[in-house]
């Protein structure tokens, strides 16, 4: 929000990012990455953040200091400005992107998906744990030789969030 108003200066980058998720730690390339600047322009100014009591820093982690005035006037102000713009976009509909469904339209393009499981029986039996992937789809990840546990062999639950398919390029993975 704040890019918006001030510019895509480094430092409103580094604000904008570390205000909305102001009560996690961040390493300096986390800020970085996160607020696409590089290493070096952070370097030039985080110590100002610093001495400004807007950060506080812990080893090499950084942390946004909520105890500051300056930090808590940021967050009301980003919130306003964020209820402002919302205010606005609900007045005129229109300028908001793609066309509005109604309540029905809406229904009848959900319904027009066709699965083929019962959700619900779906669902308890990932909460009984009984769900484990298949020799079959074992064979379609990256590494052969990673054995694939169901959850009710474990101690604890473990959710299988993504896997890589043997075509897919390696060399387009983002390890940063």
């Amino acid at each position: 929000m704040y890019e918006r108003i001030f510019g895509k200066y480094p430092q409103v980058k580094v604000l904008n990012y570390v205000l909305v998720n102001p009560k996690r730690s961040y390493s300096k390339k986390e800020i970085a990455v996160g607020a696409n600047i590089s290493r070096v322009t952070l370097d030039s100014f985080i110590t100002d953040l610093e001495d400004m009591g807007i950060l506080l820093k812990d080893g090499l982690s950084y942390y946004v200091n909520l105890d500051s005035k300056v930090v808590k006037a940021l967050i009301k102000t980003q919130i306003t400005l964020a209820e402002i713009v919302m205010d606005e976009q609900i007045k005129n509909p229109e300028n908001l992107l793609g066309e509005a469904l109604t309540d029905d339209e809406l229904d009848k393009f959900l319904d027009s998906f066709s699965y083929e499981m019962d959700m619900d029986t779906e669902l308890e039996k990932i909460e009984r744990g009984e769900l484990s992937m298949t020799q079959q789809e074992n064979s379609n990840v990256f590494n052969d030789n990673t054995t694939i546990i169901s959850s009710e062999d474990l101690n604890t639950d473990i959710i299988l969030t993504q896997y890589i398919d043997k075509g897919f390029n390696k060399g387009r993975i983002n390890y940063g």
